[in-house]
Order: structure tokens, then C-alpha cells, then sequence
């Protein structure tokens, strides 16, 4: 498995960072794309739509790209996400606007953004949300949540993981 973080406008040693965080997390690969991120609208939240459909397909069948984004992300029927998957794309966007919140600390915004790239992670390989609050698919609906939870999966959520191939089925 191998997770690709496409920084769309964030500086690719962002990337690195919340990659070398994740390293510790997972034993499996993590990359920084190497294509050039697709322009993106100027203006204020980007519909997570209008990402998927600039991001077209991903990479090989057990890649799963995040793009991250320092825009504000809505979604339909949510005013804002911090985060969406895509498993059909086996892709996801994260969005840094909400997890600064005021501190633009570093090592605190590289912990959120990583948080919240293997959970989206973890929706694309067909996770739900998790009823461990000691688990990373755990549902955050603030700033805080996000915070209380590990960057990690429970034992239950590993297990389905485990589970999953080696390479990803092709969709047809």
C-alpha cells in the first residue's frame, strides 16, 4: 500500500513533514507526488467535487492519493469538511484552513494534517468511522476532537486493513 500526498498549494515540504510523520504511524509507503498539482480556482471554499474532478484518476491500484489543499473544503449537505474521501477514485482531500485555527505552530498543524490524512486514508481503503475514540476514524466534528485523538488506527480497524489485499481490485 502506498499513500501519495499531492499538495495542491502548500509547500511540498508540508508534505514531507506530515509524510515522515505518518512513517512513524505505518509501515507502508508514502510519497509526495511528483506531478504538478492542478491550478485551482482562485476564491474562497473549494466544493471537494471540483477537486476529485481536477484530480482524475490515481495511480496504480494500491496507491491512494490525498490531496491537501490549505483552502476551506464544503461538501454537499456540509458547510465545511476538514476532509472527503473518494474510494472510487481511491483518492480524498484534506483541507489545512480549519486545523491552523489562529496557531500556525508547525509540529500542531503537521499532527492535524496527518491525523486527518490517514483518516481519509482509512475511509478510501473502506473504513467507516470508528466508535474508539482511541482510533483515528474516530468522527471529529471540532478542532478539539481532532486534537484528543490518536494519529493511529485501533486494534479493530487495523484488523480490517489487514484484511484487504495486497493490491487493490481494479474497478471497472
Amino acid at each position: 500500500m502506498r499513500i501519495i500526498i499531492s499538495p495542491l498549494d502548500i509547500d511540498r515540504k508540508l508534505a514531507q513533514k506530515i509524510i515522515r510523520r505518518l512513517q512513524d504511524v505505518l509501515p507502508w509507503e508514502f510519497a509526495v507526488s511528483s506531478e504538478r498539482a492542478p491550478n485551482t480556482p482562485a476564491g474562497g471554499a473549494l466544493p471537494v467535487e471540483q477537486v476529485f474532478a481536477m484530480m482524475g484518476a490515481c495511480g496504480r491500484s494500491n496507491d491512494v492519493t490525498v490531496a491537501v489543499t490549505s483552502r476551506d473544503l464544503t461538501a454537499q449537505g456540509f458547510e465545511y469538511v476538514y476532509g472527503y474521501a473518494a474510494p472510487r477514485q481511491r483518492a480524498a482531500v484534506v483541507s489545512l484552513y480549519r486545523l491552523v485555527d489562529g496557531m500556525h505552530r508547525s509540529a500542531l498543524l503537521v499532527e492535524r494534517a496527518s491525523k486527518e490524512v490517514l483518516h481519509e486514508a482509512g475511509h478510501v481503503l473502506g473504513l467507516g468511522h470508528c466508535d474508539d475514540a482511541g482510533c483515528v476514524m474516530a468522527y471529529s466534528q471540532t478542532l478539539q476532537d481532532t486534537d484528543i485523538k490518536p494519529c493511529q488506527y485501533c486494534a479493530n480497524c487495523l484488523r480490517e486493513l489487514s484484511r484487504m489485499p495486497e493490491t487493490l481490485p481494479e474497478e471497472n
